[in-house]
């Protein structure tokens, strides 16, 4: 594991006030706690932070916090971190300590593997309903995701998370039963097959139409002539 050094400084300032400065100086507040020590507080520059995000791993990266002017360093991982709505900068980090020899519990992505008979062959949909995975272990052994062999799913298959296999001395935490991915058929015939009915189906509302509008006319017409026969025979 190629080893990543994070530099922190320690903060003596706290509330916004203080915060906004540290922005506006390109530095960001954070935080570092675990290992049943005190929190303590620390700014750093995002640029760093960056750089942890951008790799594979992601927030899962084991890495080397340097606390600068008292030189110590522990291994660290990125707890939590704040973004601006906006502008989608970092506005602040949690760090957590962790130790070598202890599991620690993290969410892992999954990633799909080769492609499906029944997407492919049959124009089935694939939903991956369930995206990434809890998962246990010591924090050198955290993996980068988790594969899903897919290549033999047709219309109809699913996977579930009791069908992943595991990477060696990792456990998956996730309830067994939760699906991670599924093929569903295609869109059905009968929703392509729906405008031919409505066409055929219009006609027959016409001639109806029609038909009675026949027959009101019919109907008016009577009276007219029942009306000229009274008028003869009173003559």
């Amino acid at each position: 594991m190629n080893e990543i050094v994070i530099d922190v400084t320690p903060r003596t300032e706290f509330g916004k006030n203080p915060s906004r400065r540290l922005r506006r100086s390109g530095m960001i507040p954070g935080i570092v706690y675990g290992s049943s020590k005190p929190p303590v507080p620390i700014s750093v520059d995002p640029k760093q932070v960056e750089r942890i995000l951008h790799l594979e791993s992601g927030v899962n990266t084991v890495f080397m916090l340097h606390l600068v002017g008292k030189d110590q360093r522990r291994y660290a991982m990125i707890k939590d971190v704040q973004t601006d709505p906006v502008s989608n900068r970092l506005q602040h980090t949690d760090f957590i300590r962790i130790q070598m020899d202890e599991a620690v519990e993290v969410n892992v992505p999954i990633q799909t593997v080769g492609e499906a008979p029944g997407v492919k062959l049959d124009l089935g949909i694939l939903d991956i309903p369930l995206r990434e995975i809890r998962i246990e272990s010591l924090p050198a052994d955290i993996p980068d995701h988790i594969p899903v062999d897919i290549s033999a799913m047709k219309i109809g298959d699913s996977i579930r998370v009791a069908d992943l296999v595991a990477p060696p001395k990792v456990k998956i935490l996730t309830d067994s039963n939760q699906v991670v991915a599924v093929v569903t058929p295609p869109a059905k015939e009968e929703e392509v097959g729906a405008a031919p009915v409505a066409e055929v189906t219009e006609p027959e509302v016409i001639k109806k139409g029609k038909a009675a509008s026949e027959e009101a006319e019919g109907t008016e017409e009577a009276p007219a002539k029942e009306g000229k026969a009274e008028k003869k025979e009173s003559k």
